[in-house]
């Protein structure tokens, strides 16, 4: 395998009769990358995802721990399951991880009677506990409760350390939290693959735009909270966002560039516009594209923030690159996701 690849994905297909389910250009996950693979249901990312890890198809899959979308339990307790196929250190660092993410208590209940949280807890536990240098994983978060999703991510991102994982999923909050790169996928195929802050920003064309949607992802670290919202500081760019992550905590915060108002201001000197928004930002016009029946709008505020607006209104405030202008951003549309790389 050629230096810095930990699994070269290039050409992997699967047909079933004379359908391509799966049908993979040129794809590689690069050693100690996050490589998220992200689509709709139906998209053929779980097919690639067995496939990379020898599950399907001819490959052996000896260096990869994967941990399919619907754990399956065998008969037995819950400890023999969590320490199925391990070894004696593996199994160890098993029992380590079923205690954080919170299911040591349920090692002696029989498996059959575990919740679906449950159970993908501990096959989390057992697949990250795995000495295997590639860690492939279908919807890691699927079962887990919405409000231990942070934290189960920061586990599961601590345990992968330095170890080149897979990860597919149609959440896209899954792509905030663990993407280095993101690969978006829809029909079978690999549209385009990035740095997912610029896939989100920049999607490829109408169709990988539909599959994602326009969104922003501004990378940052915690400041203060005030209830539900937290503080943070973007690479200078003060933001509120929902969450709930302690001062010091590493997050992106992610919005979607519907979320952004855009407000035209009279000179490059002038005031914030304020409105019941608790962001409020001023920078000069970037760029300008047509998407579809929608203008997207790039505003440098520090980085790039995208607004998506109509063509009536874009005519109506008769904008060009380069123009100051405001954005605000009410802090409920705003989310913090805890960083599974810190």
């Amino acid at each position: 395998m050629p230096s810095g690849t930990a699994l070269d994905l290039s050409g992997l297909t699967w047909t079933i009769g004379d359908k391509a389910i799966v049908d993979v250009g040129d794809l590689e996950l690069q050693v100690g990358e996050r490589l998220v693979v992200y689509g709709p249901n139906g998209a053929g990312k779980s097919t690639l995802l067995r496939l990379a890890a020898g599950i399907l198809g001819d490959r052996a899959g000896d260096d990869v721990s994967y941990m399919p979308q619907r754990p399956y339990m065998f008969r037995g307790s819950g400890r023999h399951n969590l320490l199925l196929g391990l070894e004696d250190a593996e199994s160890n660092k098993a029992e380590t991880l079923a205690k954080r993410l919170g299911v040591s208590n349920v090692l002696g209940s029989p498996a059959a009677r575990l919740s679906g949280g449950e159970r993908q807890r501990l096959a989390l536990a057992r697949t990250l506990a795995s000495s295997r240098p590639v860690v492939a994983l279908d919807e890691p978060l699927a079962a887990i409760d919405a409000q231990d999703r942070d934290e189960v991510s920061a586990i599961v991102g601590d345990a992968l350390g330095d170890r080149a994982a897979l990860i597919v999923t149609h959440d896209r909050d899954v792509v905030v939290a663990f993407a280095d790169r993101v690969a978006v996928m829809a029909g079978g195929r690999v549209l385009q693959v990035g740095p997912a802050q610029e896939i989100l920003l920049h999607p490829g064309g109408d169709d990988i735009a539909g599959v994602l949607g326009f969104q922003n992802i501004l990378p940052g670290t915690v400041v203060k909270s005030d209830g539900p919202l937290v503080q943070v500081a973007c690479s200078g760019l003060m933001v509120w966002a929902l969450g709930k992550q302690a001062s010091g905590s590493d997050v992106r915060v992610t919005f979607g560039a519907e979320a952004v108002t855009l407000h035209t201001v009279a000179a490059p000197g002038a005031d914030l516009a304020r409105d019941s928004a608790r962001n409020h930002w001023l920078g000069p016009v970037h760029t300008i594209e047509e998407v579809g029946r929608l203008v997207e709008v790039v505003v440098d505020v520090g980085q790039p923030v995208a607004a998506l607006i109509t063509a009536g209104s874009m005519e109506g405030m008769s904008i060009t690159v380069g123009d100051q202008v405001a954005l605000s951003v009410k802090a409920t549309a705003a989310h913090a996701v805890t960083a599974a790389k810190q």
